[in-house]
């Protein structure tokens, strides 16, 4: 009889176990980038590396349906409105969201 309860015991336990497990809260891959957000991305990392005053700075850009954000930083406010104008320019980009910190 005792036996009969530590199983029980313990398959009770493993159910709450698996059920804790999976929570259903889980966050899936996020969809991969379209093929016009990845090239609207190259291009504004090409138009960003092109610009010699933006030499050295740590800038990161990233498309979804045109709308550009970039994020990293930068060592002063002009560096950071360059970086935006001159995403605003390239190709296949309909608006900017400029993240980018300027460093103190």
């Amino acid at each position: 009889m005792k036996y009969t309860y530590r199983i029980l015991a313990l398959a009770l336990f493993s159910a709450v176990l698996a059920g804790c497990a999976t929570n259903g809260h889980q966050k899936s891959a996020a969809p991969a980038m379209s093929a016009a957000d990845a090239s609207t991305d190259k291009n504004v990392e090409a138009a960003l590396k092109a610009e010699p005053q933006l030499a050295g700075s740590k800038i990161n850009s990233e498309a979804k349906d045109g709308a550009v954000t970039l994020t990293g930083n930068v060592k002063n406010a002009w560096l950071k409105y360059l970086a935006e104008t001159t995403a605003k320019k390239a190709s296949g980009v309909k608006s900017v969201k400029n993240s980018i910190k300027v460093e103190q």
